[in-house]
């Protein structure tokens, strides 16, 4: 496999007004709970969550001592994460993506060093532990990996008459008018939560700018390049399209009428997602899901330097409270113990981050499979620009894009909101 090259993009250095409004106080009792170990994470759907509950169990059993397991809806988490951050009181293990949101939590001394701390770091391919590396420091414990892509329902393609995935951004545009005109949903967006709809947005500046233009912007706190604006321009004239279901404005993502859900019942015909697509489209609807689902990359953009085979993606992981006791180390070692970790790859769906993908996923599912040869074939990859930025910026950048889609920001506005956000941060 060729390394995929997940870096957290133009992270900045700590000592940013964000990074002092997070404080230095000490970590506190991980939310009060009498437990010996809180454990905040975001599958709080099955399968994983009754897997992970039981993981816990087991563990508790094992070394006599309690757990406090919390599943967290994506959104909610990073909401009690930010809350949990200002006032330093953070669970002992909890969901990161690692990037720009880690390294102010570092900075703010609220995370512990895992250098040469977990014992089982070698089963860990070294490519997946870059969003999690800090100025050479390991601060996080990756345990899937992947990209995002469009996921499609073949059979709704073929009823539209679109007889190959769209290559390019025009190619793009004509399916989405060829779905329309069956009368079929192009896309599904959970648009009330931002955070998938700016992955368009990213895309489109990935495409157009490269992954080294997006990279200069950020080292220079300066998306005055018109790529970017550009890249609003397609994005609104995409908008404009109506392409979303109705009522996408006020659709969240993993609901029972959420956007995993819209695209597991048939209602949609494709969604840009990342890696656990197809497991949160069964999760939320409570079928099966399409039949016949498809993966394509994000199509190219005519007069754009960037390629198809780079990707937006990035991974999923836990990091440790500065001051959480040395079983929290135990339990990250628990987890990615083969017995357990292959459990969570097949029964998840996860894509596996092991060394050897083979011990602990033997058969992969054909989801999984797109996944893992999108990453074989990459030549470079972006974290997700609200991880691998400061939080101040991924926020800006995702109501920005809320305000595109919904015709209140124009191209122009989006840009000049961004680059006062990197101002501030100065």
């Amino acid at each position: 496999m060729r390394n995929p090259l997940f870096r957290p993009r133009a992270v900045v250095a700590a000592g940013t007004a964000a990074v002092l409004a997070l404080g230095a106080a000490a970590c506190g009792d991980s939310g009060e709970s009498s437990a010996d170990l809180t454990w905040w994470h975001i599958s709080n759907q099955d399968p994983l969550m009754s897997l992970f509950q039981e993981f816990a169990d087991d563990f508790e059993s094992a070394n006599d001592l309690t757990m406090d397991v919390q599943p967290i809806e994506n959104q909610a988490f990073k909401d009690r994460m930010g809350t949990a951050a200002q006032s330093g009181d953070m669970p002992d293990i909890f969901h990161t993506w690692g990037g720009g949101v880690l390294a102010e939590q570092v900075e703010a001394g609220l995370v512990k060093d895992l250098t040469g701390q977990l014992d089982c770091i070698d089963q860990i391919n070294p490519i997946a532990l870059e969003p999690y590396t800090i100025d050479g420091k390991l601060y996080g414990m990756p345990f899937d990996a992947g990209v995002v892509g469009f996921w499609y329902n073949m059979d709704l393609f073929a009823q539209a008459g679109i007889e190959q995935p769209p290559a390019t951004w025009d190619e793009f545009l004509a399916a989405v008018e060829a779905l329309k005109a069956a009368d079929i949903t192009p896309i599904a967006l959970a648009g009330a939560d931002k955070w998938p709809g700016h992955f368009y947005w990213t895309y489109l500046s990935m495409r157009l700018a490269g992954l080294d233009g997006l990279e200069a912007a950020a080292d220079a706190g300066d998306f005055s390049d018109p790529a970017f604006v550009q890249a609003g321009e397609m994005l609104a004239e995409l908008a404009a399209m109506e392409p979303f279901q109705e009522g996408f404005e006020s659709t969240v993502y993993a609901e029972a009428d959420g956007q995993a859900a819209i695209m597991g019942e048939g209602l949609a015909a494709m969604e840009l997602m990342g890696q656990w697509a197809p497991q949160a489209q069964r999760d939320n609807s409570g079928t099966e899901g399409p039949e016949n689902l498809g993966f394509f990359p994000f199509p190219s953009v005519e007069g754009g330097v960037g390629t198809t085979t780079e990707f937006l993606g990035g991974g999923n992981g836990y990091a440790v409270a500065a001051d959480a006791p040395d079983s929290a180390l135990d339990f990250l070692c628990d987890f990615m113990a083969p017995e357990n970790y292959s459990r969570a790859v097949a029964e998840g769906n996860l894509t596996p981050v092991a060394a050897d993908p083979a011990s602990v996923a033997p058969e992969m599912s054909e989801d999984t499979q797109k996944v893992v040869d999108a990453l074989a074939g990459a030549t470079g990859t972006q974290l997700y620009l609200d991880q691998a930025y400061p939080p101040a910026i991924g926020g800006v950048i995702n109501d920005a894009t809320e305000g595109l889609l919904l015709g209140q920001v124009t191209p122009e506005d989006f840009v000049a909101m961004v680059n006062e956000a990197w101002a501030a941060e100065q």
